[in-house]
């Protein structure tokens, strides 16, 4: 045990039924736990609300609606929540341990995917939105950070802390009167403050599928707020040097999906996964099915903030295999892979939601 672990006052403390056992990663918005569950004798995630947080009813806010959103949302594709609660005047969510690595963190290791793999994980991510947006859900922070890939090759969402009701149509200012997300994943009609609906999660998605092919953001700027402007007044670049190589599939999709006016968009989930499915097969056609990491790529330097299996003593080459080449899994018919949903209503503190299988 690392002497930071060993000093951690959370580390031996109980959440609800769940023990701290080790610290996962630290973010903005929180640490992330790894903690035991011994009624259910099983592993868990347990997210922590930094204390500084704790009085500011905006922040505790954004926290409980994630566990109310993500807790209703029960997906193959989408991390779960099991618990949320108070204690030693903390507020805590347990959620679904995924033993993986997040897509940021693959793309600083390996620069870029194959495009194979690039599509089949927006195809996952699509249908994990494709469940959220039946929900009347919006994620709003659809991007690499918030794609977990787990050590079996499974593609998970999550962070719902920015999601917000498709029938609420309030604008995105939301926290203070400033613009909450990420800028350069943000559509432009989120960042005017105009309604909003499913498609700015499309946007974000047709983003994150650029980024996966070229291995860079697309937009530059050395402020957020300059970041914002050139999002809302320039137009995404295709690079030759990346699209060009690609069947012109590829390419269509991502301009459909990261069109700038959101009636010129594609306008639901269904879309998405038919113009994805057209990318894969115009790929398998081209004999450009390898889901392997891309040959040559730079390694890069990693964030810190979140740990990866490579971080923990796993080598690296059992970390994280590519989604698995499975030419039917993504494309398969909406619904179909939607677990059984929880009781609705509050469950008590310390007690955990039941899982679909």
């Amino acid at each position: 045990m690392s002497e930071i672990q060993h000093t951690d006052p959370i580390i031996g403390q109980t959440f609800g039924n769940v023990v701290a056992k080790s610290i996962l990663g630290r973010g903005g918005m929180g640490a992330v736990y790894l903690g035991h569950h011994p009624g259910l004798d099983m592993m868990v995630a347990i997210k922590l609300l930094p204390d500084l947080f704790v009085g500011k009813r905006e922040m505790v806010e954004r926290f409980l609606r994630e566990a109310r959103v993500s807790g209703r949302l029960q997906h193959p594709n989408i991390v779960r929540t099991l618990d949320v609660g108070r204690d030693h005047g903390v507020y805590y969510l347990v959620m679904e341990y995924v033993e993986g690595v997040d897509a940021q963190r693959l793309l600083d290791r390996e620069g870029r995917f194959s495009p194979m793999r690039a599509v089949n994980i927006a195809g996952f991510v699509a249908r994990a939105l494709g469940e959220a947006h039946d929900q009347g859900v919006i994620h709003r922070d659809i991007k690499p950070a918030n794609i977990l890939i787990a050590r079996d090759g499974k593609v998970k969402v999550t962070d719902f802390g920015l999601a917000r009701s498709i029938t609420n149509t309030a604008t995105a200012l939301t926290l203070s009167n400033q613009v909450v997300g990420t800028p350069n994943y943000m559509a432009p009609e989120q960042i005017k403050s105009m309604d909003v609906d499913a498609r700015v999660d499309i946007y974000a998605l047709g983003v994150t599928l650029w980024q996966f092919l070229t291995g860079a953001l697309p937009f530059e700027g050395a402020t957020p707020m300059a970041v914002l402007l050139n999002v809302v007044g320039e137009q995404l670049q295709m690079p030759k040097e990346t699209f060009d190589t690609l069947p012109k599939e590829l390419r269509e999709a991502v301009v459909a999906m990261t069109a700038k006016d959101p009636r010129r968009r594609l306008p639901n989930i269904p879309a998405v996964l038919a113009v994805l499915k057209k990318a894969r097969d115009a790929l398998r056609a081209a004999g450009m099915d390898s889901t392997a990491p891309m040959p040559g790529a730079p390694v890069r330097a990693s964030s810190p903030q979140v740990k990866s299996l490579s971080d923990t003593g796993v080598p690296r080459s059992q970390a994280v295999p590519p989604p698995r080449n499975d030419p039917q899994s993504f494309t398969k018919p909406l619904g179909s892979d939607v677990q059984p949903r929880p009781p609705q209503g509050n469950p008590r503190p310390g007690t955990p939601r039941p899982g679909g299988r």
